[in-house]
């Protein structure tokens, strides 16, 4: 009975929480019931006739859970929140948030809810500690988002001793006298880099080439696994960050990319792709890197094999070139 109740489970899972990043479905079978939590009420729904039909109780929490009721919501104060994929400090790293970023809170354990669950505004389902947050009701995150029209590109805010370092699209609130507000209250004047509104910004990238832009602000960043920000990225989150620029929400993974846009041919040449075309190449099961077309052959990407971003020749003559080009299998051109 419990192997069948298992695979009933695994059926839900399939059909109401296909990609564990994008929802939870985390239920396990137990002697005397059906016990976990998922962010589906049609899943939690067919659960519960599960249980009822197999004579066990049904133990699920529906996310966001009571844990959350009170601060349901959240803003990163840190420079940067690691989003990971176990409330453990040594999970591995599925992607970041930003500081400013608002983040809704789904569930909180350990003692003193010291780990939160969270989906990112991607969509993202992920775990961070609440030390890299502040938390509290909807109508608050909310405020600070209407307020937080100003984008980081590598700012360093100083007020008397104390100085803040932030990202490229990190988010602060601007003040007519010119200084900045940070979401964890405090006033900053911006001694290094720049500050951009939202319009100005989006304004900004779209006078330059999209892999133009991302060389300007990227190039020379190291690879890192889950990786959003000039201190450490991945390849679709080069893609991702880009693309949010000009004011284009793209998916956090490089298969979720793949999807986006709209299809464009395969050309052995080159010749009919656009500046910013993401090129999707598959690791011979699944798409599991990303790049963005430059033209003349070149495309901007991050990749482990070459320490970060850089700018390659995807139509060279080297071993490296010729096995990318073997398994590009999709090239996306997202409209603006």
């Amino acid at each position: 009975m419990s192997d069948r109740l298992e695979r009933d489970v695994a059926d839900v899972a399939r059909k109401w929480a296909p990609d564990p990043r994008l929802a939870v479905l985390e239920v396990t079978v137990e002697p005397e019931r059906l016990a976990g939590c998922t962010t589906s009420r049609d899943a939690l729904v067919a659960l519960r006739r599960l249980a009822a039909a197999a004579g066990r109780a049904a133990d699920i929490r529906l996310l966001p859970d009571a844990s959350a009721q009170d601060e349901p919501a959240a803003v990163v104060t840190a420079a940067v929140a690691p989003l990971l994929r176990e409330p453990r400090i040594m999970a591995d790293r599925v992607s970041e948030a930003l500081h400013g970023e608002a983040l809704t809170v789904l569930e909180r354990r350990a003692e003193g809810g010291v780990w939160a669950r969270v989906r990112a505004a991607d969509g993202y389902h992920a775990w961070t500690h609440t030390g890299y947050l502040a938390t509290g009701a909807d109508t608050w995150a909310e405020d600070w988002t209407t307020r937080a029209t100003g984008q980081s590109l590598g700012a360093d805010l100083k007020f008397e001793d104390r100085r803040f370092r932030l990202t490229v699209g990190a988010r602060v609130a601007l003040r007519r006298d010119g200084r900045v507000e940070t979401a964890d209250g405090r006033t900053w004047n911006v001694s290094a880099g720049v500050v951009r509104s939202d319009a100005e910004l989006r304004a900004e990238a779209r006078r330059l080439a999209t892999p133009e832009w991302a060389l300007r602000w990227f190039s020379g960043a190291p690879y890192l696994w889950g990786g959003r920000t000039e201190w450490g990225i991945d390849c679709s989150g080069l893609v991702q960050a880009t693309y949010a620029a000009r004011g284009l929400a793209l998916p956090r993974d490089s298969d979720q990319q793949s999807l986006a846009g709209r299809e464009v041919r395969i050309d052995p040449t080159g010749s009919s792709y656009e500046a910013g075309d993401v090129l999707c190449f598959s690791d011979g099961r699944r798409i599991a890197h990303v790049a963005l077309w430059a033209g003349a052959g070149r495309m901007v990407h991050a990749a482990l094999s070459r320490g970060g971003v850089a700018s390659d020749d995807l139509l060279a003559d080297a071993p490296a070139a010729k096995r990318l080009r073997d398994f590009l299998v999709a090239v996306r051109r997202i409209d603006e």
